[in-house]
């Protein structure tokens, strides 16, 4: 953690017992919602909830072991946020058919074992298809990738609702 990050995190914990209360968000999981679970539902905490999770760079681990306050189970929102962290990443390693970001993509989505490898030869074979324009956006990836899935006869019970 950088010393900005540092000096960041310690304002925001002087002024975090006079924060107003604010509407319940879910500052997502992670790390953060860990160390924060027992604090007030306050704007601050959620922020500093979610500047936790990210910046610990552990919600993919959480989302891919279900633990961390992370679900497991194939979710939607799990999923897109795990490409949007990861878009160029992504690309690279699609673009490659291998690679780490590949691989915890098809384990996030809930792909078996067994259908992984067919899971990231999909990906690079229609990667022009997926990753179709230079400013494609997360959202397109996903959608992109969800009917390349749904049009391969092994993965279309990966196919997301």
């Amino acid at each position: 953690m950088t010393m900005k990050k540092m000096i960041a995190a310690g304002a925001l914990a002087l002024v975090m017992p006079f924060a107003a209360q604010a509407a319940p968000s879910d500052a997502g999981c992670g790390l953060g919602s860990v160390l924060l679970a027992d604090q007030d539902d306050t704007l601050v905490m959620n922020v500093l909830g979610a500047t936790l999770n990210m910046t610990s760079g552990n919600q993919t681990f959480g989302m891919t072991t279900g633990t961390l306050n992370c679900s497991q189970s194939n979710s939607l929102l799990a999923i897109q946020t795990y490409i949007n962290d990861n878009m160029d990443t992504l690309a690279m390693d699609a673009a490659r058919g291998e690679g780490e970001s590949l691989d915890t993509l098809a384990s996030v989505w809930g792909v078996e074992e067994a259908d992984k490898a067919e899971f990231i030869q999909a990906t690079q074979a229609n990667f022009d298809s997926i990753f179709s324009s230079e400013s494609v956006t997360s959202e397109e990836v996903l959608s992109n990738l969800n009917r390349v899935v749904s049009e391969d006869e092994q993965l279309a019970a990966y196919t997301l609702s």
